[in-house]
């Protein structure tokens, strides 16, 4: 039992050194005092229960916590118990502490359901022979009741509640888009462009992918969410696993200060400094947090903790094959199973904690035929295991416009270009296609990416396609070109120099067409003690 005694130990550790912290993730697990074996460790848990009841997890410390715990065994009259709660004991509890207070729970749950069914074996067979055959079947019946009841206690989901979110979500949307008229209003997170809102109904909470080929500007276009989220107050958590720390933070200052990570490394210009210098204490302010832990479910303690304290609205995965399941063991080795794992508890963390988890997907390379015969990629292309299509709420693939780029290359855009350099080098044409959306419709949207900036801005949809024909007789054949759709971008809410250019240039419609009425920023998010952006978990 020492193994028992050690993860008692552990988890009260964990809780007294920040109650704050983690005991929000006991308290959901249904912790209970019958799970421990060692008595003293159940009134602590007991103590660290009422205080959470009461509010004062926050500002709880041992101290608070050995005092209440003494309280409830003088009231239990019980001086032999309230002796062995000693500042001694807890001291030595919170130096062993580790992290995993949900994986304690969850094993001394699942100890104590075993102990209690094999007490209740054993009585029934000590009965045995005074007992008939059907009678034998019935006792047995109720104690497997007893120990399910026990097992899904704190599960049970009260549909009058439920319901009455559902309403009370009704009739902000009438408060909103009626009374209010805020048609652009969604109870999901805003997509920085207005038609992926719209269409999108919001980021809603759920499993939300987007999928592409290496080098097609994924982690690019996911520094222009999190800038937008982060702008308007949402608490971002970025699970950057894809490339070191610092080079993922070099994104965020090239994207706002307008100078390509180059230029910035080797030759900047004392402009360049100065936008640089202006972009870090923007982005140092913004309630971001960079989180390092390949491991989905510490990531998913993480964000259980993050949650209960008010400190996360979002989480941004770079990217899901990068994750790990250290529960599957050698499994892990295989993709499939490692793969199917993680995005099942992505989705489970999204659910539980109602929280919207965007996962950044790397394609397989069997998408590159579909890109070949001039088609987009699919659900079918996503690399590593059908799972990712079956728990994701929205899929979107991110595809390079072969015959736009290629175009440019012999005709450059030069109303995309600064200073009407006569290289397209630095442009790409990118759809955003919509392939799956359980809560909204599905689309593809050209975007047009200044790929040394990392800036993504929504092209011309509502541009008509031009078509011709080329061949004659059998191979006859109506090629649709889509360079009109590319030829201008929308105004957004960045409106830096960038965007000036472009108006100066007649590449910028000013005004993106609603299809629900005025473009307006929600407001933010009011939080003083937003992380710094340099946090981090270790793996």
């Amino acid at each position: 039992m020492s193994g028992q005694a050690d993860i008692e130990r552990n988890l009260i550790g964990a809780l007294l050194a920040d109650p704050g912290a983690y005991l929000g993730v006991a308290v959901s697990a249904g912790t209970r005092r019958e799970w421990f074996t060692d008595d003293a460790w159940g009134v602590t848990w007991d103590a660290l229960a009422a205080i959470w009841a009461r509010g004062g997890a926050a500002t709880a410390d041992a101290a608070i916590v050995m005092a209440e715990a003494r309280r409830i065994a003088a009231a239990e009259n019980n001086p032999i118990l309230k002796d062995t709660i000693t500042a001694a004991r807890y001291s030595d509890a919170i130096e062993g502490a580790g992290i995993g207070v949900a994986d304690y729970c969850a094993t001394l749950k699942d100890a104590y359901l075993k102990k209690k069914m094999r007490a209740a074996w054993a009585k029934i067979c000590a009965q045995i022979d005074a007992l008939t055959a059907e009678t034998f079947a019935v006792d047995l019946r109720t104690a497997i009741d007893d120990v399910l009841e026990d097992a899904t206690r704190g599960r049970e989901i009260r549909t009058g509640e439920v319901y009455a979110g559902i309403m009370d979500e009704y009739r902000m949307a009438y408060q909103k888009r009626i009374v209010e008229k805020r048609l652009d209003w969604t109870p999901g997170l805003r997509m920085p462009w207005t038609e992926l809102t719209r269409i999108m109904n919001g980021v809603r909470a759920g499993l939300h992918i987007i999928a592409a080929r290496p080098s097609v500007g994924k982690t690019s276009f996911a520094v222009n969410l999190m800038r937008y989220w982060a702008d308007n107050g949402v608490r971002v958590v970025f699970c950057s696993l894809d490339m070191p720390r610092k080079e993922a933070l070099r994104r965020f200052l090239s994207e706002r200060a307008r100078v390509s990570v180059s230029k910035a490394i080797f030759s900047p210009t004392q402009t360049d400094l100065d936008a640089l210098a202006r972009a870090e204490g923007e982005q140092s302010a913004l309630p971001i947090t960079v989180v390092e832990t390949r491991d989905v479910d510490d990531l998913a303690t993480y964000c259980h903790v993050q949650k209960t304290a008010g400190k996360i609205d979002v989480c941004v995965i770079d990217y899901i094959q990068l994750l790990h399941a250290r529960a599957l063991g050698r499994e892990d080795a295989v993709e499939y199973a490692r793969i199917s794992y993680v995005s099942n508890a992505l989705k489970d963390l999204a659910n539980r904690l109602e929280l919207p988890v965007v996962a950044l997907c790397q394609l397989n390379r069997e998408s590159t035929k579909a890109e070949r015969a001039g088609q987009m990629p699919g659900l079918s292309d996503l690399r590593g295991s059908g799972s990712i299509e079956q728990d994701a709420f929205t899929v979107a693939i991110l595809h390079r416009d072969a015959q736009v780029t290629k175009a440019w290359d012999a005709a450059p855009p030069v109303q995309y270009l600064p200073g009407g350099a006569q290289s397209a080098s630095m442009m790409d044409a990118v759809w955003f296609n919509l392939c799956k959306s359980q809560n909204g419709g599905t689309g593809a949207y050209p975007f047009v990416v200044w790929k040394p900036y990392f800036a993504w801005m929504i092209a011309d949809y509502a541009a008509k396609a031009a078509t011709y024909e080329t061949g004659a007789g059998a191979t006859r054949a109506t090629v649709i070109d889509n360079t009109p759709k590319f030829r201008r971008v929308h105004a957004d809410w960045r409106h830096d120099p960038l965007e000036a250019a472009l108006r100066q240039s007649g590449a910028l419609l000013d005004e993106m067409p609603m299809r629900d009425g005025p473009r307006a920023l929600p407001a933010a998010v009011e939080d003083d003690e937003h992380e710094d952006l340099t946090d981090e978990i270790e793996a």
